[in-house]
């Protein structure tokens, strides 16, 4: 471990690893460092149940495949990652039987749509159409780019519509929920509930208000989800071999202590076990905000407003993930296969919300901290990557939207909830998918939401999205008005995580960004692809 560097980065996600590729291939010496033991962050993949069998513990779903420019500019395919983009994307199976089934193709979706409603099949076919026809422009307006402001985003997007109409985008969105958004262009209670469960995967919560602003994105990729082929830490690592072969330094099991301050200047880390680094150029930090202010920096380097305002007024999600992870000797094989065959080659399920109504509820019960009738939604990534389990076997995948406290115990109850909880929802997935007896479960393991926030420790709350999703967290007010462009008031101290805009998921977005605004200030001309 040398001491000195021109750029220090905090953190190995893929955030972390993207903006060091970056920097070096730029010709920066440049360290990333890791308080785990393994590089990716969120990417990790682990065999939690029997060997052979692997798990994608935090980030299955990567959407901006072939979309983020960091995909082409770090020549991430070269590096052997490899992905599938599923024929049949997703599936609704409601009580009744009956199902709805997105697929990539756009006809065979409307077709499944237009079971419940012909003209909900042709209003999403109009909006999905526009949506793809400026995705370009939303990509470089709404996620590659230092922030705009969400006034500015409106009249961007009012701009946009099919023959001068403007119908779903325009200055009421940034008023609405998304139900509201849905009730308006939409007709059947299951059409609604599927495209609401699709936004909350995507963490935009179908009853926050202002969240309709980004409804046309959702709307534009709810096609475009990709398995990452051999878990997702297979990113992580080409990420790693693109640094390395551009010169650039990993050191794993470097826990920073201590960000040095020089002057009002970041100048360098000092680590847990006592080393200290110094920093030519800069220190980029892709931790929280809390982590970042509040335990790294000492209080009298920091404005004493910011600190207040990190420790008062950063906002999280009021609702988190509790998954349960499965080993299985045969695929889910769905009782409303018999209205539609093709669920049982759909890659993610949503089980049992035939209304927003059903959503809401739950969303009620969870701010509350109660724990809903599991209605989880299930992925099974072995029918399109046969790799991430022993042959004629599957890997499966239950997340249940869930509190992270629990009313009357805690976070800390989880810890006497987690096995009781996982199998109510391996009993929920029974209930659709009668053939999943326990002969053909061979074993599983929950990851509660206490997990998250003890594994992640930048996930504060079991926070997957390192901050919640609301028009008040967003663009440039994400995290504070006061850091939304990735600057810090530390000289030389950047966020570059998913703390920023555009937030969590594996989008590459925040580190992009910074990227363009740290170029700015020391001097580098961009070679990169800019959208």
């Amino acid at each position: 471990m040398r001491s000195d560097y021109d750029a220090i980065i905090i953190g190995g996600g893929h955030n972390g690893l993207t903006l060091g590729s970056y920097l070096a291939r730029s010709g920066l010496d440049v360290v990333v460092l890791e308080r785990r033991h393994e590089e990716g962050g969120g990417l990790c993949t682990e065999e939690l149940t029997l060997p052979g069998f692997l798990h994608n513990v935090h980030a299955n779903y990567h959407t901006f495949v072939d979309l983020a420019p960091p995909v082409t500019d770090l020549e991430v395919r070269s590096h052997g990652v490899e992905y599938v983009r599923p024929e049949v994307q997703m599936a609704s199976i409601y009580d009744d039987g009956t199902a709805l089934v997105v697929h990539r193709e756009l006809d065979r979706t409307c077709e499944s749509i237009a079971r419940f409603s012909e003209e909900d099949a042709e209003t999403f076919r109009r909006l999905n159409t526009e949506a793809h026809g400026y995705v370009d422009l939303l990509l470089g307006t709404l996620m590659y780019q230092p922030p705009m402001s969400v006034k500015e985003l409106t009249k961007a997007l009012a701009m946009f519509g099919v023959e001068g109409r403007s119908e779903f985008l325009g200055v009421k969105l940034r008023r609405e929920t998304i139900n509201q958004f849905l009730d308006q262009h939409f007709t059947h209670p299951k059409v609604k509930a599927h495209l609401a469960f699709h936004g909350a995967v995507c963490g935009y919560t179908n009853d926050v208000p202002g969240l309709a602003i980004g409804f046309p994105l959702l709307i534009g990729k709810i096609d475009n989800w990709h398995i990452c082929v051999g878990g997702s830490h297979r990113l992580a690592h080409g990420l790693w071999r693109d640094l390395a072969q551009h010169g650039g330094t990993l050191i794993s099991d470097a826990e920073v202590d201590h960000i040095v301050v020089e002057d009002g200047r970041a100048v360098g880390v000092t680590l847990a076990s006592g080393e200290e680094l110094s920093a030519r150029k800069l220190v980029a930090s892709t931790l929280d905000v809390e982590q970042t202010f509040l335990r790294l920096i000492d209080p009298d380097a920091v404005p004493a407003e910011l600190r207040t305002r990190v420790a008062n007024d950063v906002k999280h999600k009021d609702w988190t993930l509790f998954s349960v992870h499965l080993a299985m000797s045969a695929a889910p094989e769905y009782a409303a296969a018999e209205f539609d065959p093709d669920v049982n080659r759909a890659w993610v399920v949503n089980l049992g919300y035939a209304s927003t109504d059903d959503l809401d509820a739950e969303w009620q019960r969870i701010r509350r901290g109660e724990l809903p009738d599991p209605r989880p939604n299930a992925a099974v990534n072995s029918l399109y990557d046969p790799t991430d389990a022993p042959p004629g076997h599957f890997t499966g995948l239950l997340r249940q939207f869930a509190p992270f406290s629990l009313a009357g115990t805690g976070p800390g109850g989880w810890e006497q909830a987690a096995r009781w909880y996982g199998h109510r929802c391996i009993e929920a997935w029974r209930r659709y998918a009668p053939n999943l007896t326990d002969d053909v479960i061979l074993d599983w393991a929950p990851f509660t939401p206490l997990e998250i926030s003890q594994k992640m420790v930048n996930m504060v709350g079991g926070d997957w999205m390192m901050g919640e999703i609301s028009l008040d967290n967003m663009l440039d007010q994400r995290p504070l008005p006061e850091l939304g462009q990735y600057r810090t008031p530390v000289d030389g101290l950047y966020m570059a995580g998913s703390t920023q805009h555009p937030h969590g998921y594996i989008t590459f977005g925040p580190a992009y960004n910074a990227l363009q605004i740290i170029a700015e200030d020391i001097g580098l001309a961009p070679w990169w692809r800019k959208i």
